[in-house]
């Protein structure tokens, strides 16, 4: 199904400069999936009342919204098209399921997803999200101006990016600012708001993860480089013991200059950026059911926790909520 043949049936989909819901029965939810006319139809749990927010922008080319909700949810497209969404986390974990596998958004994790091969989205508990959706063909031009009118195509983006990454927060600051002017009634004499959404595209490609590095990479000064090969040493060695010293000597420079690039260009030291990265990992771990045979205990050690009620201190205070919330959240 394409939009020419949405737009016959905006029960289905629609364009709408503005849209906003609040949730909080079994009726309302019924009631927006009839009319609501978004992309997806949501879900709760048999055992559940709903408890959704949502507001945001759509038109066939890019939208935008915000999501809320205490209880959490399920949604599934209405229909396959070439689109993107981009979700950040700001708040509780979101798992996407496809045929064969299962990607997971949290607060340190965005993820991509595409509607031709997506099957579900479930959000687990309390939840804060913020989302962008954008044309397969949108972004396509964006490359082509990136590039200069060089027929490149359309680069393959990973499915997952690391929020601590360089260009990842520009990212979520300009969907977070175009969204935040949505609900401004003057828009369309807004200035900024058409190269907002161009900077969109072009921050999309720039900052987020590629599947492939075919095409020549954008040269990059050295001081990032020694950066890259520092957060790469570090993801390869999360499960293992490591040092500082080790780290910069894989990125070639010393560990005062190591600490010093964390700092100006991630905001964060190289030892907050590896518990960050341990405690992702363990997080992932707990929502996974290939290991829910491993306790909570289990899988803290494994990613280098010995002291559980530490554990317990930095999980909730990267992921708003216990351990063991979000292995019941997964039971």
């Amino acid at each position: 199904m394409d939009f020419d043949q949405l737009r016959r049936d905006p029960q289905i989909w629609r364009p709408q400069a503005q849209f906003s819901a609040s949730i909080r029965s079994k009726r309302e939810l019924d009631s927006f999936n009839d009319i609501g006319a978004i992309a997806v139809y949501i879900d709760i749990n048999l055992s559940d009342r709903p408890d959704i927010a949502i507001c945001g922008s759509q038109s066939e080319t890019l939208s935008f919204w915000e999501t809320n909700s205490s209880g959490g949810f399920l949604t599934k497209p209405k229909f396959t098209a070439e689109l993107l969404t981009f979700r950040f986390v700001r708040c509780g974990q979101i798992v996407y399921r496809y045929q064969n596998y299962e990607t997971i958004a949290s607060k340190m994790i965005a993820v991509l997803a595409d509607f031709e091969s997506l099957h579900e989205v479930q959000a687990l508990g309390t939840v804060s999200t913020l989302s962008a959706t954008i044309a397969a063909a949108t972004l396509a031009s964006a490359q082509k101006a990136l590039s200069g009118g060089e027929h490149l195509g359309l680069p393959t983006l990973e499915r997952v990016a690391d929020m601590t990454m360089p260009g990842m927060w520009g990212l979520f600051c300009t969907v977070r600012l175009i969204h935040s002017r949505i609900g401004d009634p003057d828009k369309q004499s807004d200035l900024m708001f058409p190269l907002l959404q161009e900077m969109m595209g072009y921050q999309i490609l720039s900052a987020w993860p590629k599947c492939s590095r075919s095409t020549p990479a954008i040269p990059v000064d050295f001081a990032s480089q020694q950066l890259r090969r520092a957060i790469d040493y570090i993801e390869g060695h999360l499960s293992r013991p490591m040092i500082l010293a080790d780290v910069a000597a894989a990125a070639n420079t010393g560990v005062r200059s190591l600490q010093s690039k964390f700092k100006s260009e991630l905001g964060v030291t190289p030892l907050q950026y590896i518990i960050g990265r341990r405690l992702a990992r363990a997080h992932e771990d707990l929502l996974s059911r290939k290991e829910i045979s491993l306790s909570i205990n289990e899988i803290a050690r494994k990613w280098g926790f010995v002291h559980m009620s530490d554990f317990g201190k930095r999980y909730r205070k990267q992921y708003g909520c216990t351990p063991s919330e979000t292995r019941r959240a997964v039971h």
